[in-house]
């Protein structure tokens, strides 16, 4: 035990312990960088130019992977008979989100969740509407409609059967609207970012965290072995010739 407290392994074991701190360090640094390239992408994603709505989700269409986050426009009147509400739905803290369908030109619907709002008395606006906001795809969970037509998750399959028309395979969180909504804006979920985005800043974070090991299991390696060194050399010098 006594080769890991000599001064020669003590100072060593100091001057790895700084360059594994500082190699540590930088790793992390990098990890910061990646996750922050990831979340401004997310976040562009949100701010691409709007599509038109057929052009990415058609109305007998699944759902694209591509879709996810996507600005879209839509227009055509809302239908206040099928309105729902939602409630536990992020960004809707302590409300419901009022989730209005917009009969579109194909004669089929697509869910708009127009705000947030404390009532179930909330009157869509009348006439022709264009809406922009951003595409979302059917929730996993989501329970049928009780008699006030309140919910707990935009499912499309369990909706289907309290709608009077077909319904796309997604929903669109509003951004804006002509005419302009009167109910607080819902904010949409952040997207996740593509698995290469900044995967460089995430190899070297790795990169920087194997040297630091290596530093350790170097300094491991030259005090374990100092010992034996030191003992084969006395052995030498003392024989006699």
């Amino acid at each position: 035990m006594r080769r890991w407290f000599t001064p020669r392994a003590l100072g060593l074991g100091v001057i790895a312990l700084a360059l594994m701190t500082a190699m540590g360090a930088l790793g992390f640094w990098q990890l910061g960088a990646y996750d922050k390239h990831r979340n401004d992408a997310a976040s562009a994603m949100l701010h691409q130019p709007p599509a038109q709505l057929d052009s990415v989700l058609g109305p007998d269409a699944a759902f694209p992977a591509s879709g996810v986050g996507q600005p879209v426009t839509a227009r055509g009147r809302y239908d206040a008979t099928d309105q729902l509400y939602v409630r536990g739905l992020p960004g809707v803290p302590a409300a419901y989100a009022v989730v209005t369908p917009l009969i579109t030109p194909s004669g089929s619907m697509i869910l708009v969740v127009r705000g947030a709002s404390k009532s179930l008395q909330t009157r869509p606006p009348a006439g022709e509407v264009t809406v922009r906001g951003i595409l979302e795809p059917s929730q996993a969970t989501g329970d049928t409609l009780d008699r006030r037509r309140v919910t707990n998750g935009i499912r499309i399959a369990s909706l289907l059967n309290s709608v009077h028309r077909d319904l796309y395979a997604g929903y669109v969180v509003l951004s804006r609207s002509s005419p302009p909504e009167h109910l607080p804006a819902v904010v949409p979920p952040v997207p996740d970012a593509s698995r290469w985005v900044g995967l460089r800043n995430l190899l070297y974070a790795i990169q920087w965290w194997v040297f630091a090991g290596f530093v350790g299991f170097m300094w491991w390696r030259v005090v374990s072995d100092a010992p034996a060194q030191s003992a084969h050399g006395s052995v030498g010098y003392g024989r006699s010739p």
